[in-house]
């Protein structure tokens, strides 16, 4: 005869499905929390303390690999502050520069907020015909070394 083995019984509860969607929802929400109030917090910084000036494309990169499977488009730019260029980057959708007749050389409106330029919003819609020569500048700020070399 051959011995039957006994399950054994195990001191750990199963946790009902209620729960674990209350645990998610208490690991989660305030993860969605900071995001909402960032994003408020930029627009609103962005409405009430930012300078206007005009930023001109220096380079299009359309259909750049984001992931394995998504793309997008990466707009090169810059504007002038205080005899300083600040190079910027601007990411949109996959064909967002065909759509808006972006070109290399135009200039656009650009809204900064004065105490954090890394907060911008570039208007494609309105175009200038201004031209900012960057080589008169000394000193110019990129985003990264990477910038650099991809501008340069």
């Amino acid at each position: 005869m051959t011995k039957k083995k006994r399950k054994k019984k195990s001191n750990k509860k199963e946790i009902s499905s209620i729960k674990k969607i209350g645990y998610i929802l208490l690991f989660t929400f305030p993860i969605f929390t900071l995001i909402y109030f960032n994003s408020t917090n930029r627009k609103e910084k962005l409405e009430n303390n930012s300078f206007i000036t005009y930023g001109i494309i220096e380079k299009l990169r359309p259909n750049v690999s984001k992931s394995t499977t998504t793309r997008k488009d990466v707009v090169y730019y810059y504007f002038v502050k205080n005899d300083t260029v600040f190079h910027k980057i601007k990411q949109l959708t996959n064909g967002g520069i065909e759509n808006a007749g972006i070109k290399t050389d135009d200039c656009y409106e650009v809204k900064v907020v004065e105490s954090d330029y890394g907060i911008f919003d570039i208007d494609f819609k309105k175009r200038k015909d201004t031209l900012i020569d960057k080589r008169k500048y000394k000193v110019q700020i990129y985003n990264t070394s990477i910038h650099r070399n991809i501008i340069e």
